[in-house]
């Protein structure tokens, strides 16, 4: 099999891998996002131990992420990097049924992780070097949304195979949920044949055997690497109070009464939003620039953690779980988009792993700040503080981060609000 380069477009079995592959990476958070912690308290953890085997194992993947990155830019391949992690994550909840402790959950967290944020961060890149800085939304989101399907038919599978087996209102035992672990990481093993087949768009030969890549594209200018720092750092803030929250869903859902089903329907029902809002979203990004809908989500997101707090039946989580597809919908794309515009071809790899180090240090941060606060004052009450935190988000983003899109077209009249301000052509780099 020949890799392609720059000039060489990716032929029809090439799009349909990487739709196949983007499919099956998102479609495997279809049921470790719904029933890794609650297999993880089956097992015997509590709230705050929970946290601490997501925090940890995260931990350690976060180191493991830039490393990916380097050695991918560096070698100029995805395909052999692909395919080593989807391995590692199959074997890893494979192992979850002879896990014996909280230790063992963290080594096999940490190796299931590190392989899924590679997995999701690398389409991004693929993408990335296929297309025009001003048509990256559109295509990004054409393949992505593939993911959004994978996960629908994913979670709706699991939560009915459960469901199927345990009787009626019956309590969720560990081994009730060994069944589920045996099969359901196979699709790991799925993603790691599509892997083989995914273009892997290639940097030209420089004219110069010694010039080096950097030299072929001019550096990122000072704006741009502030504007992405600060980006960041309200990317890691939008993370921790978003997923730190999020861990503990299933878990409020099951203090409520709601069966295996109703949890993975509650996540089904927030992707079916996300697949409609992907649909418009890409294009929407390309004509108007990232900024205003990114905006949109930040603002979004405190409101939606609120509306949880009140929440006495898993019928009110699961509408307020749809407002998840306009949250996702956005950022779990467009934010890929945003670190495109700002990459050059030779680093992308390394971008995009920052962008996944920045989430996976939310991820691991934030459900060890909620577990604690679940353990200590409920969980309702710790929906309400993390509201607090994605309202600082929101601030951070609109206050700090810049617009990408070089030519964006003025929103239509009564939405200017949320219309970005340009990065500058000169200045002192504050972004």
């Amino acid at each position: 099999m020949t890799d392609e380069t720059v000039s060489v477009g990716p032929t029809r079995r090439q799009q349909w891998a990487l739709s196949i592959a983007m499919f099956l990476i998102t479609g495997a958070f279809g049921f470790l996002q719904t029933f890794t912690s609650l297999y993880l308290s089956a097992a015997g953890l509590q709230l705050k131990e929970i946290g601490l085997v997501t925090a940890l194992g995260t931990a350690v993947a976060i180191f493991l992420q830039p490393v990916l990155g380097r050695l991918s830019d560096r070698w100029d391949t995805r395909r052999p990097f692909m395919v080593l992690a989807a391995l590692g994550s199959a074997g890893a909840y494979l192992l979850f049924r002879k896990a014996a402790g909280f230790e063992q959950f963290v080594l096999l967290t940490a190796l299931g992780v590190n392989g899924s944020q590679y997995l999701n961060t690398v389409g991004g890149v693929l993408v990335g070097r296929m297309v025009r800085a001003t048509g990256g939304g559109t295509a990004y989101v054409r393949y992505r949304l593939w993911g959004s399907v994978g996960y629908i038919v994913v979670a709706l599978t699991t939560g009915g195979i459960v469901k199927a087996y345990l009787p009626e209102n019956a309590t969720l035992n560990r081994a009730d949920l060994d069944p589920l672990f045996t099969y359901a990481p196979l699709l790991f093993l799925a993603i790691a044949v599509a892997s083989l087949f995914v273009p892997d768009v290639k940097n030209p030969p420089p004219t110069d055997r010694d010039t080096a890549p950097e030299a072929i594209e001019p550096p990122r200018t000072p704006q741009e690497q502030a504007n992405l720092r600060w980006f960041l750092t309200a990317f890691f803030l939008y993370q921790f109070s978003l997923y730190g929250a999020s861990a503990y869903l299933p878990l409020f859902m099951k203090s409520l009464g709601a069966s295996p089903l109703h949890i993975t329907a509650m996540y089904a029902g927030g992707v079916l939003i996300e697949v409609a809002v992907m649909s418009q979203v890409g294009r929407w990004v390309d004509t108007y620039g990232r900024w205003p809908a990114l905006a949109a989500s930040f603002l979004l997101l405190p409101v939606r953690l609120l509306l949880y707090v009140p929440a006495n039946s898993p019928l009110h989580v699961m509408a307020v779980q749809t407002l998840h597809g306009f949250n996702f919908g956005i950022i779990g794309t467009i934010a890929i988009v945003f670190v495109n515009d700002l990459a050059r071809n030779h680093e992308r790899g390394t971008i995009q792993s920052r962008l996944a180090v920045t989430q996976g240090i939310g991820v691991a941060l934030g459900p060890v700040v909620c577990g604690f606060l679940s353990d200590r004052f409920g969980i309702p009450t710790m929906f309400a503080v993390m509201a607090g935190g994605a309202l600082l988000t929101a601030a951070v983003f609109w206050t700090r981060v810049r617009e990408t899109h070089p030519s964006p077209k003025p929103l239509p009249a009564g939405w200017r609000f949320l219309q970005g301000a340009p990065m500058r052509p000169s200045g002192d780099g504050s972004g």
